[in-house]
């Protein structure tokens, strides 16, 4: 049975995963990404205010990941190369010049970020 996402013991689950993600605690589990993502994105109906909000703190949750060289190089690979679900999800529900104005945004600070970390993802 899955609960619903606006279930506190649900909230807490996804919490603790996000955790795992931002901190590379399974570096050899890509996966964890996918299954973050999936159960993220399922549940109620939500406003596209509130998926806006969510696929944007998704990115960055994945940004932050990319960008902490303490974190395992092979996670955070990991994370760049899952970074463009969130952006696509975004491009989905764009409905403005401002929704397009902020992907753009998104864009360039991923390429910004990721310009000055490169080095430490080679390995």
């Amino acid at each position: 049975m899955q609960l619903p996402l606006h279930c506190p013991v649900r909230s807490m689950e996804l919490a603790h995963v996000r955790h795992k993600i931002r901190c590379g605690e399974e570096p050899d589990n890509p996966l964890l990404i996918n299954h973050w993502l999936t159960e993220e994105n399922q549940g109620p109906e939500s406003t596209r205010d509130e998926l806006r909000q969510r696929y944007e703190s998704q990115f960055t949750l994945l940004l932050e990941t990319i960008i902490d060289e303490l974190v395992p190089a092979n996670w955070r690979c990991i994370c760049l190369d899952n970074i463009n679900r969130p952006l696509q999800s975004l491009k989905q529900i764009s409905d403005s010049m401002q929704s397009d104005e902020q992907i753009q945004y998104l864009l360039r600070e991923l390429a910004v970020q990721s310009h000055y970390v490169r080095h430490s993802l080679r390995f």
